[in-house]
């Protein structure tokens, strides 16, 4: 019996120290996410580099990236649970979230419109373009909004004075430009660089109409969120390191950022580098302006947003405590 006794002893001391040892033990467990971005566009590079260069295995995620293109889709499989994490344009998330769901942008990659205007040869001035096509993406896309707002600035009617088709990405609106199957379209920085070179007539750029716009966002659903604190912290500590990469490291990232985007000419990559080192923030905060201009424009169209509040759309609280916690500081060396 008394040995009897020195066993039950021993397993009791064992089972208390497995109860001690097991959040140590289990802390450096992976995590398995599905995250997804729905264009080929140099805004997504620091998720690339996340991916990459191993910042979401750092931050114990297993994180499956795949491409969705188009903005619509990627919320829908969001909202369906298929994905966890999506980075899209502001307006598909105003537009699900007046339709219901829980969705909203919890980082900001991207806030101001980066498109350019771009047209035949032949085209060269905006009036030109009446009765002619523009190409966007899909119809609710961040290029259909963008479109939108550009011909607005153009004073051009959308679909009175000119026609929006749906086409597909970037590249393949930029293709149907130098074929001569629509007019114009809106395209991304990298490939109006491409443009440029094709000598294709600039009708409108960055420069020229400046306008505060959510273009790329980091997106989940307020459910996950709540559920899931702690992966969203590390999702947002991998990307923010990526985006700390980015602008220490330029031949690396311009080398994964030339691999995703299937782009070999270096001096074109070398300008989209340089663009976007400024554009991506140490801390990528949404922009609540940018939201509310288009939650304005949206309002004239949909009676839904006329009361609509941006916070309904944007939560930054967890940004917000990564900020507090100093990790932005330790991470670029700040006294």
């Amino acid at each position: 019996m008394r040995g009897h006794g020195r066993t039950v002893h021993s397993c009791a001391l064992i089972l208390l120290l497995f109860l001690v040892t097991y959040p140590a033990l289990t802390s450096g467990q992976t995590t398995r996410l599905r995250a997804s971005y729905a264009a080929i566009t140099a805004n997504c590079t620091p998720v690339w580099i996340a991916k990459e260069k191993g910042f979401f295995g750092k931050n114990q995620l297993d994180v499956d990236l795949v491409l969705i293109e188009s903005g619509t889709t990627n919320i829908q499989a969001l909202i369906a649970g298929e994905i966890q994490i999506v980075q899209t344009a502001g307006g598909i998330v105003i537009s699900s979230g007046l339709a219901g769901s829980d969705v909203v942008t919890i980082a900001g990659l991207e806030n101001r419109l980066a498109y350019s205007l771009i047209a035949q040869k032949e085209v060269k001035t905006p009036d030109q373009l009446k009765g002619k096509r523009l190409a966007i993406s899909r119809f609710g896309s961040a290029s259909e909004i963008g479109a939108r707002l550009i011909l607005q600035k153009l004073n051009l009617i959308p679909e009175k004075d000119v026609a929006l088709v749906q086409v597909g990405g970037t590249s393949t609106r930029l293709a149907a430009v130098t074929k001569g199957t629509v007019a114009s379209t809106v395209i991304t920085p990298e490939f109006y660089l491409l443009a440029k070179k094709a000598g294709l007539t600039t009708l409108a750029d960055p420069r020229s109409i400046k306008i505060d716009f959510p273009l790329n966002g980091i997106v989940a659903r307020r459910a996950f969120i709540k559920s899931q604190p702690a992966i969203i912290s590390q999702y947002l500590k991998a990307v923010i390191e990526a985006i700390h990469f980015y602008k220490n490291n330029r031949e690396e990232s311009i080398r994964i950022m030339g691999t995703y985007l299937k782009i070999s000419d270096r001096e074109v990559l070398d300008q989209i580098y340089e663009h976007y080192v400024d554009i991506f923030m140490p801390l990528p905060v949404p922009s609540t302006h940018g939201m509310q201009t288009l939650l304005e424009w949206m309002a004239q169209r949909d009676p839904r947003a006329k009361d609509a509040k941006v916070d309904q759309f944007v939560d930054a609280t967890m940004l917000a405590e990564i900020e507090k916690s100093g990790f932005v500081t330790r991470l670029y060396g700040q006294k």
